[in-house]
């Protein structure tokens, strides 16, 4: 446990701002057959197979299939592991196992890699890989791939690294700002490349050291679309042709010279885990804060483009800017959390799901959590800038491990990958609006 957990354990045994304990009746957790090593993600390749896929932070994905965790892992890479580094997400296409359709054997995977190319500097790399299958249904993946996109990265923590296909088909991918505490470098704002200066403002102005990019966003490319030339705007594509992703038209900066096309939002410190409402389409983002709040932010669907406020704001608190309280949104023009706690309740937030599965009672509750503390927490989803959680944080008392990730299955439920190496399914015994059990 290190010191920032201690601290946040301390809190929560002296202070009096204390999680309201209103657990959601017929709730519980069931354990997905298996132990896992660190596992950051569960997901599912909605293929009508019925299996489980867990990403696992060393370097391999398992599969559980009928109920059982099968002995081969569907895939091992191998990934530098230090710190909050790893294999950190996982993507199915959306045609993936589907016959007949183009790209039914492709996934994608985000993990942290030892720096190889001298232009992006000796750190660490963040990567998007694809991957394929050697049949659809197979049960292990083919053992190489293809590097898609690359960031040179500054630490070993804040890597973002969760992705997902968004509604509209293209990938989204997460990236943290760098690591450095208090965004010293100023890449969480900056839409261009820069050194590691120690200077806000120097984006895209200081043209000496290792330039880096892409940190601190929430990115958004086509994947089906490749093999054109790279433009000189395609900051992780490493200036290499034939590209393996184009840029989506309606990307917010394209168009605009010396911007990365790839940026779809920016403004974050380490957008750890985020998720899509399979209903809304909104696009749900837990972002780890620094000394006092963590938050969760929406973009609704539809939506291109915006400052999800770090490091201008902690929350809806003032950080860089000057002001007091939580006006800090309004006052610079960034997008308000509809989730935010203190360090009282916990020290990192992991965002969740909303749920949209079997159970008609939890439609429309919001599962999240934090890794420094064991809890299950919830609030009542809702307009993106608006308050999900006016009470406070809500907490199922289900009493659960800290929890690494989140993910669901193709019919809806849920799942929670814990720091202990279990993964759990969330249930409920009520009755279904049809009349039949969960």
């Amino acid at each position: 446990m290190n010191i920032r957990q201690i601290a946040v354990m301390l809190a929560l045994v002296i202070g009096s701002d204390i999680a309201s304990a209103q657990s959601i009746p017929g709730l519980s957790v069931v354990a997905v057959p298996g132990s896992y090593s660190e596992p950051v993600a569960v997901r599912a390749p909605h293929d009508g197979s019925g299996r489980l896929f867990i990403v696992q932070k060393g370097g391999s994905i398992r599969v559980v299939k009928n109920g059982a965790l099968l002995p081969t892992p569907f895939l091992t890479v191998s990934v530098t592991t230090s710190s909050e580094s790893g294999l950190l997400g996982l993507a199915f296409h959306p045609n993936f196992g589907k016959v007949g359709l183009p790209h039914n054997d492709e996934f994608y995977i985000a993990y942290t890699r030892p720096g190889a190319d001298p232009r992006l500097g000796t750190t660490p790399d963040q990567v998007i890989a694809r991957y394929t299958v050697p049949s659809l249904g197979s049960d292990v993946a083919n053992a190489s791939g293809t590097i898609v996109l690359r960031t040179p990265d500054l630490a070993g923590n804040h890597n973002g690294g969760d992705i997902h296909f968004g509604p509209d088909g293209y990938l989204y991918s997460s990236m943290g700002d760098g690591g450095p505490q208090n965004n010293p470098h100023g890449f969480a704002g900056c839409l261009w490349k820069k050194p590691a200066d120690f200077d806000q403002g120097s984006c895209g102005t200081n043209p000496t050291g290792t330039q880096y990019f892409l940190l601190g966003k929430i990115l958004r490319i086509d994947v089906d679309n490749r093999g054109g030339t790279v433009t000189a705007d395609m900051c992780g594509s490493s200036g290499i042709s034939p590209a393996q992703y184009s840029i989506p038209a309606d990307n917010p900066h394209v168009g605009t010279s010396n911007t990365c096309d790839e940026i779809f939002l920016y403004g974050f410190r380490n957008p750890w885990r985020f998720s899509f409402d399979r209903q809304t389409h909104d696009l749900v983002i837990g972002d780890v804060g620094q000394n006092t709040y963590e938050e969760v932010t929406v973009q609704a669907a539809g939506v291109i483009g915006g400052n999800h406020g770090w490091s201008r704001c902690e929350g809806r608190h003032y950080f860089d800017e000057s002001g007091t309280g939580t006006t800090c949104p309004a006052t610079t023009g960034t997008i308000a959390p509809v989730i935010e706690y203190s360090h009282s309740f916990g020290c990192a937030v992991t965002g969740g799901y909303v749920f949209r599965g079997p159970s008609a009672r939890l439609r429309g509750t919001y599962f999240y959590g934090d890794s420094c503390v064991g809890a299950l927490w919830y609030a009542t989803a809702g307009a993106a800038q608006t308050n999900w959680s006016p009470s406070g944080i809500q907490d199922t008392t289900l009493g659960v491990g800290a929890p690494y990730g989140y993910g669901e299955d193709e019919y809806g439920n849920l799942y929670i990958a814990q720091s202990n190496g279990t993964v759990y399914k969330i249930v409920s015994d009520f009755i279904f609006d049809d009349g039949f059990d969960d």
